[in-house]
């Protein structure tokens, strides 16, 4: 037994180094926003660069995905047509197959036409695929062989115009102790609109001055329409015994802003927190 787990152990370390050998093609757009009119088409290209003097076959198809329930930005990718968002169908494109010349470039033109009557975000991928020659390995009495595949995805994200909702609930403030921090915060995050929101937001902390005496930022959230997270903060900053005001604001557009899409809603929230002698922090206020 000891002898073939060396042997795994010794073609998985062979495998991965060709793997970390391969040189990937390169595409010009990992992401495609689009909105469009219900009825309407919008037309593009997407390049892939061969960066390889190998020359690789290509093959180009459609997938569906969508956002994991931990809300961090990963990704399942299942077959197209099959979810609730999914505008595979909507997409055509051309060619499907091709082979890169040795650092060659291809040009993969697509068509999206939204139906009548499509209304809220729906999502696809395209994926260029490439299949390298077979790795083999070989020990005594061991022997094992495979084929490696590549694929790099261009992301389509598809607003119907007219007819987007980006809207969430943020809600349920707890403010909890922290032996690194001063203290830390968390809210219930949820999308209730229609489309994609990628959520962050910041705090500030405010005396009865005015004066800003800590800030912070929440983390990141990822969500589809119905999709929930939680936003979380901490504050580093030690406050004197008495009573502040804290301002929450969250911005639901940061998608849009880094596919230089424009700007989305952006949500202020507002109560007071109090600090007690022995350095516990409880939110003495509504959350409006």
């Amino acid at each position: 037994m000891k002898k073939y787990i060396i042997a795994l152990f010794f073609f998985c370390l062979f495998v991965f180094n060709s793997v970390s050998a391969v040189e990937l093609p390169a595409i010009n757009k990992s992401k495609i926003r689009l909105s469009i009119a219900p009825g309407q088409s919008d037309y593009g290209e997407i390049v892939i660069e061969n960066t390889s003097e190998e020359a690789r076959s290509m093959r180009v198809y459609l997938s569906d995905w969508y956002y994991l329930p931990d809300a961090n930005g990963s990704k399942e990718f299942v077959p197209a047509n099959t979810t609730p968002q999914s505008c595979a169908s909507w997409i055509t494109f051309s060619p499907a197959e091709f082979t890169l010349g040795a650092f060659g470039k291809q040009k993969v033109n697509y068509s999206v036409r939204v139906p009548e009557g499509a209304s809220g975000g729906h999502y696809a991928g395209m994926f260029f695929e490439s299949v390298f020659g077979k790795l083999e390995s070989q020990q005594k009495e061991f022997k094992a062989g495979m084929n490696i595949v590549i694929r790099i995805a261009t992301l389509f994200y598809i607003e119907p115009k007219g007819t987007i909702k980006r809207e969430a609930s943020i809600d349920n403030l707890v403010i909890k102790k922290e032996k690194d921090s001063f203290f830390a915060m968390q809210l219930d995050f949820k999308n209730t609109g229609n489309v994609d929101i990628t959520c962050g937001g910041t705090f500030h902390i405010m005396n009865d001055e005015g004066l800003v005496l800590a800030r912070g930022e929440f983390n990141d959230v990822f969500t589809f329409p119905d999709g929930t997270a939680k936003l979380s903060a901490v504050c580093k900053e030690r406050l004197l015994k008495g009573k502040y005001d804290l301002i929450l604001t969250f911005n639901l557009g940061k998608a849009l802003e880094e596919d230089n899409f424009g700007r989305g809603p952006v949500v202020t929230k507002e109560t007071g927190i109090e600090v007690e002698a022995g350095g516990s922090v409880s939110v003495s206020g509504l959350l409006k």
